[in-house]
């Protein structure tokens, strides 16, 4: 979902739809699996799809305007815990386990971390990654981590 979406938000300034195929190509998501991603962002409001030779998936707003949590769930659902987090099934929030307070607390804040990055920060994130500006941190889940100096080696 989000891959599909940086795809769509780095063409928004250009004014352009992407077709499937073209989302396919910048983003690696399997072929049988991108009208279904796409779908979602449409349904969910956040792109808009026109058929046709002009056609294609468009971001129905500015990437500086949509968050990342709102770009997940598109995909997702709702981020939240139907689970206990100790596996004793549902937690139905009435019988309080001893993660309950923890679990809620990391929920909340991961989507508010999510609710609190945009779109437009996460490709532009993209856009310097390709271009080998964007310093690579080192807790990375990269197995060596480039220095900038060496993007012309990822070639």
């Amino acid at each position: 979902m989000v891959r599909a979406a940086i795809v769509l938000a780095r063409a928004y300034p250009l004014g352009e739809a992407r077709k499937i195929r073209e989302v396919v190509q910048a983003s690696a998501i399997p072929t049988s699996f991108a009208p279904a991603v796409l779908s979602d962002l449409v349904r969910s409001g956040l792109a808009h799809s026109r058929a046709g030779r002009s056609g294609g998936y468009r971001l129905s707003r500015d990437p500086s305007s949509i968050s990342l949590l709102e770009v997940v769930e598109a995909g997702e659902g709702e981020i939240h815990s139907e689970l206990c987090a100790m596996g004793n099934g549902p937690c139905h929030w009435s019988s309080v386990c001893p993660l309950h307070e923890s679990w809620r607390g990391a929920l909340t804040s991961f989507r508010a971390m999510l609710a609190t990055s945009t779109l437009l920060e996460v490709a532009e994130r993209d856009r310097r990654l390709e271009d080998g500006t964007y310093p690579i941190p080192p807790d990375s889940h990269r197995a060596k981590s480039l220095a900038v100096s060496d993007a012309s080696l990822r070639g």
